[in-house]
């Protein structure tokens, strides 16, 4: 895995949010509803979310007819966004080994192989979005994920 389980999750939240609340983005899905789609766990399930609308990623309202929905429209909010909300710039930037100091002047074993797959990840996360990945997010594979879900 690339990122984090937490970041996972938020991008399974995030697509299906995007799924269950609709083309016309007005509707407020539950934590409730999305936790009980993906069959994740109610308390990871608000967490993501929290950590997205802090993010400005999405809103969120309290209340029975509250809940979250898109704060900006799909093909704008690119993977890049969710992973550096929820996991930070790190994944960018640490060492692959996780040595403290690793840069060029003081190279791990594998800095030099790592620096241009990191690079090659950071241009794919900044270039794909939730709008793309929704293409593929169906019924099916929502199913797929709750089935192959284990808690962390």
């Amino acid at each position: 895995m690339i990122y984090s389980r937490t970041c996972q999750y938020a991008v399974w939240a995030l697509l299906e949010l995007a799924r269950e609340q609709g083309s016309d983005g007005k509707g407020w899905v539950k934590a409730e509803q999305i936790a009980q789609n993906l069959g994740l766990p109610f308390p990871m399930t608000a967490k993501v979310l929290q950590m997205l609308v802090h993010a400005h990623i999405l809103d969120s309202v309290r209340g029975p007819t509250g809940g979250f929905r898109l704060r900006i429209p799909p093909e704008k909010i690119r993977l890049l966004d969710v992973v550096l909300a929820i996991d930070g710039p790190e994944l960018f930037e640490r060492c692959a080994l996780g040595l403290p100091t690793c840069d060029e002047e003081n190279p791990c074993p594998v800095h030099n192989c790592w620096v241009p797959i990191r690079d090659q990840l950071r241009e794919l996360f900044s270039k794909t979005t939730v709008a793309e990945l929704l293409k593929a997010w169906s019924p099916q594979v929502v199913k797929r994920v709750a089935e192959s879900f284990r808690p962390i």
